[in-house]
């Protein structure tokens, strides 16, 4: 193995610009590419914003149903000296 780099000439300079030039032609890249790449990613933000707001609510509701289910004898909570073994935030 040889740590030693060749020297390019300046041609192949030149032909290598060139081809980099070509590459990253303007003309393939526009203002409204840009703009519709940025709306489509706003669009996407906005839909998994919406997705992270509906989870949270059934997590709720199934929270809330599944208080419901564990309905407490009322005569045994009166007897403790209050209404529910809940908490007092809802």
């Amino acid at each position: 193995m040889s740590m030693r780099v060749e020297r390019a000439s300046l041609e192949q300079v030149q032909k290598r610009f060139e081809a980099l030039k070509k590459r990253k032609d303007p003309s393939a890249f526009t203002e409204e590419d840009l703009d519709e790449r940025i709306m489509k990613q706003q669009q996407e933000e906005e839909e998994r914003k919406r997705q992270r707001k509906e989870k949270k609510k059934e997590k709720k509701r199934e929270q809330a149903t599944q208080h419901e289910l564990e309905d407490v004898d009322p005569d045994i909570a009166a007897m403790m000296g209050f209404g529910g073994f809940g908490s007092s935030k809802k």
